[in-house]
């Protein structure tokens, strides 16, 4: 009985892990510097904003996206919420170990952008956000 317990709280944890980490992805297009698609699925990055066509940093941030995880396999995890008002899966992003939502505010290519209840990682990117700042990076200067 204690070895199909041990079992059964494996499976419980191994099930909520892979809600939360899903499996890698090959990118198809980068539309800006926070949102892609991997297929016909768009995916907005979680927690940040960078500059809309046009604005200042925009195209800096869009090439960066794309050097950062075109042709790469990508890992995504979400947070609480599935998809935005826009049909578009909310997700944080990682290539390796690097994770892109948080590189994308520490070069200054995207601000801070919380929106709740997905605010898994907000802590790390005010803190990042204010070191991208004090080195006026992009957006910053």
């Amino acid at each position: 009985m204690k070895n199909f317990l041990i079992a059964v709280g494996i499976t419980l944890i191994i099930c909520l892990i892979w809600n939360y980490i899903e499996s890698y992805k090959r990118v198809s297009e980068v539309i800006d510097g926070d949102t892609f698609k991997i297929g016909v699925q768009s995916i907005r990055m979680i927690g940040i904003n960078s500059p809309e066509i046009g604005e200042p940093c925009s195209l800096e941030a869009k090439e960066k996206l794309e050097e950062m995880i075109i042709g790469k396999e990508i890992r995504l995890e979400k947070d609480v919420t599935e998809k935005d008002e826009y049909g578009r899966l909310l997700r944080y992003v990682y290539v390796d170990n690097l994770f892109i939502n948080a590189e994308m505010i520490r070069l200054g290519l995207a601000r801070v952008e919380e929106i709740k209840p997905n605010v898994k990682y907000s802590d790390l990117f005010l803190e990042t956000e204010n070191k991208a700042r004090k080195a006026s990076r992009c957006i910053w200067e």
